[in-house]
């Protein structure tokens, strides 16, 4: 069987190319062709991993027409309005973007709105303009190379390793034109509500059974045969062993103290402008313990965030605190986003290793509390506004849909205030199983068990 695998940026490469899901493929005697849009750099890293992918095609450059993507827009904010009433949760808007800068986006912004709230009116006219979105797709000037490519390719099934980049829409659209499979992952445990599910498949390879009724709930267009419960490949790399490093030699590589307490600060992209505020705010508090006591910290930066909006905190305190950057490359000259930056396989001995030997994890509603769950580490979610009148209310953020899944459960302990910081650092440092006992249950909910048997899961289910 000839598998065409979309691939276009390198989160995709990271959770599943990276992983054994390609060994697996090879195991059932599958032919995997790589379509993608990435760096030689990042090809060879991939080559690296998996020496027997020998086959990469890059995909042709794809630009939306203004009529198309306006089109998108209006779609994914008339799903956005739609989820809000059948969640009943108003922070499903949050995910619809009006912080853009140019007069350009702004103006599409503000008539996307005004046609996604007529679509959002009748769900026939919102399937209605998903068809018309396809057909406007089959229509741009890159779908005579598509066509080219995939009879030249002729895949028995086609599988899109990221839903929401509108540069795998016309690919998908061709292959459903040729009457080819189609099956697409879903990027991550949050994303359903956000309503950037760009083309429809054949088959939905989702996390769990939670993520499955929830895409059948706000895509009833979807039957419940076409979900399937797989899980993802994205925390495998914590069971190869390989991986792992020895605390003492891993430590002294970065300059951090064996003999210390160590906690982890994972930060989350851009789009949480408040991070820094947050690292601050929990460096004073550790700057004021005695010495002897005061445990160390190691920031780890989310890998598409590569500003300097924690320069001056990390100067301040770097008496205590060692930054451990994600090892993903940026290469500054390719103009397109999406091809400008990939991880190495060696991001995954950073971060297996940074989860193996912290003591416990601090964030802002960060996926890194999966991470640390899975080697039973606990997590301290930060529960305040660190300034007044806040952009990003810290309420809305905790509100937000997949936070649902931890009803019921001690999944993580909670610091809802500056002045609760140093109590609830101590307390997980010293009784880490009273702190989010639920956290392997909460996991349990997010994504099918056993981890490690997922990439087999997705194998068996593509082919």
């Amino acid at each position: 069987m000839k598998v065409l695998l979309i691939v276009p940026d390198g989160v995709a490469v990271r959770n599943y190319l990276y992983s054994s899901f390609i060994v697996e493929l090879f195991k059932k005697k599958a032919e995997v062709i790589i379509y993608h849009q990435l760096s030689e750099s990042a090809i060879t890293e991939i080559k690296n991993v998996h020496p027997q992918l020998d086959t990469f095609i890059e995909i042709p450059k794809f630009i939306e027409s203004p009529l198309t993507r306006l089109l998108r827009e209006s779609l994914a904010f008339a799903r956005i309005l739609r989820n809000i009433k059948v969640l009943k949760n108003r922070t499903v808007i949050t995910f619809w973007n009006r912080n853009h800068k140019t007069f350009k986006l702004k103006a599409l912004n503000i008539v996307s709105e005004f046609f996604g709230f007529i679509l959002s009116k009748s769900y026939q006219l919102v399937l209605k303009a998903d068809y018309w979105y396809e057909k406007r797709i089959l229509k741009s000037q890159v779908i005579e190379k598509i066509t080219k490519d995939i009879k030249s390719i002729n895949p028995d099934v086609v599988l899109n390793l990221h839903q929401r980049s509108p540069l795998t829409a016309p690919i998908v659209a061709v292959a459903k034109k040729e009457k080819i499979k189609c099956s697409t992952v879903i990027f991550s445990w949050d994303n359903i509500p956000k309503a950037r599910l760009i083309s429809r498949y054949d088959s939905y390879l989702v996390w769990s059974d939670l993520m499955k009724d929830q895409l059948v709930l706000l895509y009833p267009e979807i039957s419940e045969h076409q979900v399937l419960v797989v899980g993802t490949t994205q925390f495998e790399c914590y069971f190869n062993q390989e991986n792992y490093l020895k605390k003492e030699l891993f430590f002294k590589q970065y300059g951090l103290d064996p003999l210390k307490r160590t906690i982890c600060f994972s930060a989350n992209d851009r789009s949480s402008p408040y991070d820094p505020n947050y690292l601050e705010d929990v460096c004073k508090v550790i700057k004021e313990m005695v010495e002897n006591e005061r445990p160390q910290i190691l920031f780890r930066r989310c890998p598409v965030d590569k500003s300097d909006r924690f320069d001056t905190i990390l100067e301040t305190y770097k008496s205590f605190v060692t930054p451990i950057d994600p090892d993903w490359r940026v290469e500054s000259h390719l103009k397109t986003a999406f091809a400008s930056i990939y991880p190495t396989y060696n991001d995954f001995v950073l971060l297996v290793n940074t989860v193996k030997h912290c003591d416990l994890v601090i964030n802002l509603g960060s996926t890194m509390a999966h991470d640390f769950a899975i080697l039973d580490k606990p997590c301290l979610y930060l529960n305040y506004d660190p300034i007044h009148n806040s952009t990003l209310p810290v309420n809305t953020i905790y509100n937000f849909e997949h936070f649902r899944s931890m009803k019921g459960l001690n999944a993580v302990g909670w610091i809802n205030s500056k002045a609760e910081i140093l109590d609830m650092i101590l307390k997980t440092l010293n009784k880490p199983n009273e702190v989010g006992a639920d956290r392997k249950k909460w996991m349990e909910t997010i994504v099918l068990h056993p981890l490690d048997k997922n990439a087999i899961n997705i194998a068996k289910a593509l082919l």
